[in-house]
């Protein structure tokens, strides 16, 4: 008998003992381990990580979330944040945790996210309806006049409006208003059905209210058919990695509009946030995502015309400028942030402030300045920087048919408090110089053509003479 009650007393021991792991929300052994690092113990957004991070982890127990299914003000669906957590935000530190938690994971771990916040206990949050016959394009452009969407996005929708620089949060910090040609960056996805539920319901906290009643269900589905349409860079990726300076005529152009860079290939280069040279901490997110570049030379020049996003233009605190790099010596591809002594770089910068600098560097801190030997012109315009380099192919780096040199690109918006370091950079590209175009394809076929025609009137002659009698 006593035996009996001490395995009692034991076992409701162990019971005691392990109930606060029973009762625990299911999910939150995820969350401890997968998110409380950013959004905190409570789900205050106020975890260990959160500080410096632009924008803040998101507040749970508040539960004013953006990105949703449901009209203004309401609360996700439980596809809402299953989305979320499985696809990420993008231009944000939330990761997308797809290929980390399985899917019984991540439903585990929303059903403990709605834990944390009372008002899931008492609201029901309900989707919008979407259309799902086809938007006109050219509808929505006019709409996109009519609703005076450019007042924030800019005439070509790059996020430039007039009022673009003024907006902010409710909470008071700036907001910038979303460039439409970059939707890779839509927290929200870019598909019509994405930007539908956006137009709609709106984004809580931020400038950008519902137009439910504002707008009828199919202005509003062919708005989102023209705002999808001025996507041109869905990834802002690249499978090139050769600019190829086209061959000209005439002088380098010192204009972008003008009829000779037709003839050069653009290609778009990725950029990324410049963190391994002492920047701010954990600073991921400049202003351009990637740079277009094209390239032309005419026997005595080589120009570059740089084309990159900026809704905020020339007038910052900290001044935009743009960056070439070159490697110094032939068929070198050094350490790609200002070399080492054993392999310089040239550096052709444009300054918003300066105009034109070149400098040589045999390390991060060693950059001897020169003076220019290469002209610059800028011009912004409908949020979008075009900034035209050209110098001489006898001044280093030396270019030359068939020879391909390391060139790497960086850009920064003073808006964007970009200055010293704090830039966006690419990796290692190659540039080379396209061949003359030459007669000598042109001879050759015309001597086989020729050859041909004589071959066959020798053979039609001696077939006219084998018949006659």
């Amino acid at each position: 008998m006593r035996t009996s009650c001490l395995q009692i007393v034991w076992l409701m021991t162990i019971l005691f003992a392990a109930m606060p792991v029973l009762a625990q929300e299911p999910g939150r052994d995820i969350y401890m381990k997968r998110c409380f690092w950013c959004h905190g113990e409570q789900g205050r957004g106020d975890g260990p990580s959160a500080v410096g991070m632009i924008p803040s982890p998101r507040d749970l127990v508040a539960a004013d979330y953006k990105i949703r299914s449901t009209p203004y003000g309401q609360l996700p669906t439980d596809e809402d944040l299953f989305r979320v957590i499985s696809l990420s935000l993008p231009g944000t530190p939330m990761p997308g945790w797809e290929q980390i938690l399985t899917e019984e994971e991540r439903r585990r771990l929303v059903s403990y996210v709605k834990s944390l916040s009372p008002r899931f206990k008492t609201e029901k949050p309900e989707s919008l309806p979407v259309p799902s016959g086809s938007g006109s394009v050219e509808r929505g452009k006019e709409i996109f006049r009519t609703a005076r969407c450019f007042v924030c996005h800019g005439d070509s929708g790059r996020g430039d409006g007039e009022v673009a620089t003024a907006l902010s949060f409710e909470w008071g910090l700036p907001h910038l208003a979303r460039d439409f040609t970059r939707g890779w960056t839509f927290k929200g996805g870019h598909e019509p059905r994405d930007i539908y539920l956006r137009i709609t319901g709106g984004l809580n906290g931020t400038p950008m209210g519902p137009y439910q009643d504002l707008l009828s269900d199919q202005e509003r589905w062919d708005l989102a058919h023209y705002v999808s349409s001025l996507d041109r860079e869905p990834k802002e990726t690249s499978e090139d990695f050769v600019v190829v300076a086209a061959r000209i005529e005439g002088e380098i152009p010192d204009a972008p509009d003008a009829p000779e860079w037709q003839a050069a290939r653009p290609i778009v280069i990725p950029l990324a946030g410049q963190v391994v040279l002492d920047p701010p901490l954990r600073w991921w997110m400049p202003t351009a995502g990637s740079v277009t570049v094209g390239a032309l030379w005419n026997g005595r020049s080589i120009g570059f015309l740089l084309e990159w996003n900026d809704p905020t233009g020339p007038a910052n605190p900290y001044p935009d400028s743009a960056l070439l790099q070159f490697a110094a010596r032939d068929g070198s591809r050094p350490y790609f942030l200002f070399e080492d002594s054993d392999d310089p770089v040239k550096l052709w910068q444009w300054h918003t402030g300066n105009g034109a600098e070149e400098w040589t560097a045999t390390g991060s801190g060693k950059i001897e300045p020169h003076p220019a030997g290469f002209q610059v012109n800028s011009f912004w315009k409908e949020g979008r920087w075009h900034v035209i380099f050209r110098g001489s192919l006898g001044s280093e780096p030396t270019f030359e048919t068939g020879k391909f040199v390391a060139i790497l690109l960086s850009v920064r918006d003073g808006a964007n408090a970009e200055f010293g370091r704090v830039r966006a950079i690419s990796t290692w590209l190659y540039t080379t110089l396209e061949r003359p175009r030459s007669l000598r394809p042109w001879l050759s076929a015309l001597a086989w053509l020729l050859g041909a025609v004589v071959v066959e009137l020798w053979i039609l002659r001696e077939a006219e003479i084998a018949r006659r009698p």
